[in-house]
């Protein structure tokens, strides 16, 4: 007569082993998620106000008409924020608002605490030469929108660390209305093409 196998289920040893290992795992990984996370942050941050600039731009040539990218901290659903905005270096919400008779019309706008659940946990920072950002019909910065470009804006997370760290962005705007972002912690010398320019 043939003996049948029986099959066992793991021994409690070897399950706590399993998860042994997977706990150092885990351990180890926690660090560079959590700095994934926040680059990750700052990268969503940079890419809003990268295309808010754009998009400021891209209406100034289309509408022929002087365009502006504001950064305020004037909420958003305010009474007519075009034409209500308080304008500031550190704001942390952006509008394109572009001439219209006396005042001005929004085009776009958006709050900078979008996607970090709400605006009392939002810890990217953002400090920029100008707090408006003004171009002509031909897309180039027009005069009136702040000091002599090219203009900068740093976006940073000092809460999860120094920039170097963490990877901050400085979006940079040229005299002639083109738009870059770039790492300012990254040497130009090395080769690395995240640097800024000088």
């Amino acid at each position: 007569m043939l003996n049948v196998a029986h099959s066992r289920g793991l021994t409690i040893v070897e399950l706590l082993v399993g998860i042994t290992i997977v706990a150092i795992l885990v351990g180890l990984g926690a660090p560079a998620m959590g700095t994934y996370l926040q680059n990750s942050k700052l990268a969503s941050a940079a890419a809003s106000y990268f295309n808010g600039i754009q998009t400021a731009r891209t209406e100034a040539i289309r509408r022929n008409a002087t365009t502006e990218f504001v950064l305020t901290d004037t909420s958003l659903t305010s009474s007519d924020p075009a034409n209500n905005a308080s304008l500031t270096t550190t704001g942390k919400n952006w509008i394109v608002r572009t001439a219209s008779g006396a005042g001005f019309a929004l085009v776009e706008a958006k709050a900078g605490a979008e996607g970090e659940g709400s605006a009392a946990s939002a810890a990217i920072q953002v400090l920029s030469s100008a707090s408006a950002i003004r171009f002509n019909g031909f897309g180039a910065v027009a005069a009136g929108g702040g000091p002599n470009p090219p203009y900068q804006i740093d976006i940073s997370n000092p809460a999860a660390g120094a920039c170097g760290t963490i990877r901050c962005r400085r979006i940079t705007i040229s005299a002639g209305g083109q738009v870059a972002s770039c790492d300012p912690a990254a040497s130009a010398a090395t080769g690395d093409s995240r640097a800024c320019p000088p």
